[in-house]
């Protein structure tokens, strides 16, 4: 199990930009959640070439989201790649950048694309895999009334819930079956 990539600086409009494609929000998740991987094995995943693959990698490798794992074979014939960084941004990072702003604009509405597919994907799947999973598995939309302060307070207490969770994952081999889990954090004012 892949651990915790470290915080990343806010990253520049360019490097959000290759996220404007669907296949890279794809490609980063799966390195996040499996761990290194070859372009080929990516591909078969995905259903698509591995050239095609090779191409976005690179993309994603050149704003330092991924980049070749120094564990690879040493012969140099097996070129994996490794989720070094996780997607994260916040819309004040481009506060005053108005083609930053649509940018992220942009990213969000893929990654909401993304999450949408994903989830319904889920939804027909969960029902095959026994009851412990159906308990489990849940959606919570719950309300509150927050300050700016209190809901920066809520993001940051779930996020070290989440980090915690990520390393007890990838610290614990007891033989126990563990399922890819995707959890999707959202805290935004509305009217």
């Amino acid at each position: 199990m892949p651990e915790n990539p470290p915080e990343r600086t806010p990253p520049d409009v360019e490097a959000i930009k290759v996220f404007t494609h669907p296949l890279r929000m794809r490609l980063l998740r799966l390195l996040r959640s499996e761990g290194p991987a070859t372009a080929s094995v990516l591909a078969r995943v995905l259903g698509t070439t591995p050239s095609l693959i090779s191409y976005h990698l690179r993309a994603m490798a050149r704003h330092g989201f991924i980049a070749e794992d120094p564990d690879a074979s040493p012969d140099g014939r097996e070129r994996r790649w490794i989720a070094v960084h996780d997607l994260r941004f916040s819309t004040a990072d481009f506060a005053d950048d108005e083609i930053g702003r649509e940018v992220a604009d942009a990213v969000v509405r893929v990654a909401r694309a993304d999450m949408n597919a994903l989830y319904e994907k889920s939804l027909r799947r969960i029902t095959t895999m026994g009851r412990a999973w159906q308990d489990a598995a849940f959606a919570a939309h719950p309300a509150l009334r927050l300050t700016a302060a209190e809901l920066q307070e809520l993001h940051d207490e779930l996020t070290e819930v989440v980090d915690r969770y990520r390393g007890l994952a990838a610290t614990t081999d007891d033989g126990t079956a563990r399922e890819r889990v995707q959890l999707e954090l959202l805290g935004f004012p509305y009217e």
